[in-house]
């Protein structure tokens, strides 16, 4: 089911079918987890579970969102907060729609309520710029230190 959801990640009325296909089949269908998913759909292993995947949510997708970066990321450790996640994923390719998605999604759940997150995305995002901004400066103070320019 999992592959044939993957399939069908563009197409919602198919995964409508296949989600109530899985409920009859008594396999559950968890929601988008920054720490747990991946880019397509996946079986959770020795559980009766299937993770959703992130290629899958609308807005979201492997264009809108770097998510081989949250893969990468990933491998040092569950992210444990949004601050954390923007910490050490570039989000500079984030548009505020794939932001939007992915909380409206669940991919944060663990780390907040998402009428919380949605009510301060402004200051998530502003926070993720100026990240993004100290650390191309920080590289390029660098490159201009040892002469590289």
């Amino acid at each position: 089911m999992a592959a044939l959801m993957t399939s069908d990640h563009d197409d919602t009325d198919r995964l409508a079918i296949e989600i109530t296909e899985c409920k009859h089949m008594g396999i559950s269908v968890l929601s988008l987890d920054v720490n747990e998913s991946f880019v397509e759909f996946a079986v959770v292993p020795n559980e009766n579970k299937i993770r959703f995947g992130m290629s899958a949510v609308k807005g979201v997708g492997v264009v809108a969102v770097p998510v081989e970066e949250v893969l990468r990321a990933r491998e040092d450790g569950p992210f444990t907060s949004v601050e954390d996640f923007v910490r050490r994923v570039s989000t500079s390719k984030f548009a505020r729609k794939a932001w939007e998605s992915f909380i409206k999604s669940g991919a944060f759940d663990d780390m907040g309520d998402r009428s919380d997150l949605l009510f301060n995305l402004d200051s998530i995002t502003s926070f993720a710029s100026k990240l993004q901004k100290e650390a191309a400066s920080g590289a390029d103070q660098f490159v201009w230190n040892v002469g590289w320019r």
